[in-house]
């Protein structure tokens, strides 16, 4: 990723802004614009909503996006025991919003709700892109202990320690080496900026407890997008391929030369991937597969 990149966070923004309260006194803080089919972008533990204005532009001018912070999470408050509160308060969010349908697209750990959401309101849900999922047929033991050894980090040295530790990882080699020093401390900086050692430590917690429950893949019949870079840490072509087999219903496409955050590092071929998936569901012609 290239410095300038990082740059462009304080990208102008026309849409709503608001907060929605749920039934508990949490208010998610949400952003909603544009106009055609509804992409809902669910946040992983350490993406605001606000990031998303910058991984979105070329798909807002035909979608409507609506981004929103989890619980604990950018300016929502609150806290969640499991991940039934994240499907709660999203069923909350669309039907203030009077969203009957929508594609989500979720990243990382939030492809877990997303996956859980598409369970518990397969009508709700037009169609599922899950961008570097963690879950895998043989089961969560590798991602729990990812996820563990990141909680130790925060305990034992905070935000910063947690920043150095993920850094190489999440980051694909080529653009970790064209950002150099300059991406490296802007992203570091804002990465601080955003998320309190408290917030952290809440958040992997319930990372680490989350269950990969892969049977879940089997009931979900919404047309799928599994994507995810060549370099990311966290899958393989070869385990998104079983994973494919178990929804059925899905496809899988790899970008090349970047890691488990394509919608950064690659930022116009994420966009142009969503954009196909969604309007080949739309007219009829989606197809499970694979495409590279």
């Amino acid at each position: 990723m290239k410095a300038e990149t990082i740059e462009s966070w304080t990208i102008e923004y026309d849409g709503t802004r608001a907060l929605h309260p749920v039934g508990d006194g949490c208010e998610l803080y949400y952003e909603l614009r544009g106009k055609g089919p509804t992409l809902t972008f669910v946040s992983t533990i350490y993406v605001v909503s606000t990031a998303w204005r910058n991984y979105t532009s070329r798909l807002a001018p035909d979608h409507r996006i609506l981004t929103y912070d989890l619980r604990n999470q950018g300016a929502s408050s609150g806290t969640a025991e499991n991940f039934q509160q994240h499907c709660d308060d999203l069923a909350s969010l669309l039907d203030a919003l009077n969203i009957e349908q929508t594609y989500l697209v979720g990243t990382s750990i939030s492809t877990l709700i997303c996956r859980d959401f598409a369970v518990a309101h397969p009508d709700r849900v037009a169609g599922l892109i899950l961008v570097g999922p963690p879950f895998s047929p043989w089961g969560s033991s590798r991602r729990r202990r990812i996820a563990q050894s990141w909680l130790s980090a925060v305990e034992e040295g905070g935000a910063r320690r947690l920043f150095d530790l993920i850094y190489p990882i999440v980051f694909g080699d080529r653009a970790i080496a064209e950002g150099g020093s300059a991406a490296y401390l802007a992203l570091r900086e804002r990465f601080l900026a955003m998320n309190s050692k408290a917030q952290l430590r809440a958040n992997l917690q319930e990372a680490v407890n989350a269950g990969d429950e892969v049977e879940k893949l089997s009931a979900i019949n919404a047309p799928t997008l599994l994507l995810a870079g060549d370099d990311d840490f966290s899958t393989t072509e070869s385990t998104l391929h079983a994973a494919s087999t178990l929804l059925g219903n899905a496809m899988v496409e790899i970008i090349p030369e970047c890691g488990h955050l394509p919608y950064a590092e690659k930022t116009k071929e994420f966009e142009n991937s969503i954009g196909r998936f969604v309007a080949a569901v739309e007219d009829g012609t989606f197809t499970p597969g694979s495409r590279q």
